[in-house]
């Protein structure tokens, strides 16, 4: 499993604010099958979170996760605002690609904006860079009007959703809106969006196996969701075909 969404640094975000909160998380990542981890700390104006330094920020979680022999490898990442994402230099974008690659996790977001999401995927791809949609299933926008998500995928944007939305706990809404997402094929990676290890907590793959079962979709969507598709992005490599 590849966790492409998680706030588990301690003290920069609204994630662990210490260092034993963050390896709580981590642990629980672990059990719930976790292998790979990106730290993707909120990029904008709420938290002072300086995108270059958060490699400075993962390497010191790493030398942790190491001491306490828990086997997570996080790697580096950013939820950009979308409030900075047309304004960031190019500097800071790259620190906060995931994995070090060129794929930017762009928040999608929580109050409808007419027509800035198209704007802001052609903005970082024309910079050079791939764009992951986070949390889509939350966004009004897309909620309102479902094809203009379809329109960024064809665009060559990629689909982010929620695993504790698949359970509903954000909403019968957003939860349909995921399987409608899923069973098109519109789904390239299933994360956390951890924060914590309760209230928030890092499990994705039995909620996706769970999920994918009672809707009846391909077994292969387990792995397309939760490890294949989520390589390729942090590797730059194509995406496979959704076996939906």
């Amino acid at each position: 499993m590849i966790d492409l969404h998680s706030h588990v640094l301690p003290g920069v975000d609204d994630g662990p604010t210490r260092l034993a909160g963050s390896l709580a998380l981590a642990r629980a990542a672990v059990a719930a099958g976790t292998r790979v981890m990106a730290a993707t700390p909120h990029i904008g104006a709420r938290y002072p979170v300086a995108p270059c330094d958060v490699a400075g920020h993962v390497a010191r979680l790493q030398a942790e996760l190491e001491l306490g022999k828990i086997p997570l490898e996080v790697v580096g990442g950013g939820e950009l605002a979308p409030s900075r994402a047309a304004d960031l230099p190019q500097d800071d974008l790259r620190c906060i690609a995931l994995g070090g690659g060129c794929c930017i996790l762009l928040e999608c977001p929580f109050v409808p904006v007419s027509g800035l999401m198209p704007r802001l995927v052609a903005h970082l791809h024309e910079r050079g860079f791939r764009v992951l949609l986070g949390h889509p299933e939350r966004s009004p926008g897309f909620l309102r009007d479902p094809a203009s998500l379809v329109a960024l995928v064809g665009s060559g944007a990629y689909v982010q959703i929620t695993a504790p939305a698949l359970r509903g706990d954000f909403g019968t809404t957003a939860r349909r809106y995921c399987f409608e997402l899923l069973a098109a094929g519109l789904v390239h990676a299933v994360a956390s969006d951890a924060h914590d290890a309760r209230r928030r907590p890092p499990s994705v793959k039995p909620i996706v196996e769970e999920t994918v079962r009672g809707l009846g979709l391909p077994a292969a969507m387990i792995t397309f969701v939760t490890e294949a598709a989520p390589r390729a992005l942090l590797a730059d490599e194509p995406v496979p075909p959704s076996p939906a």
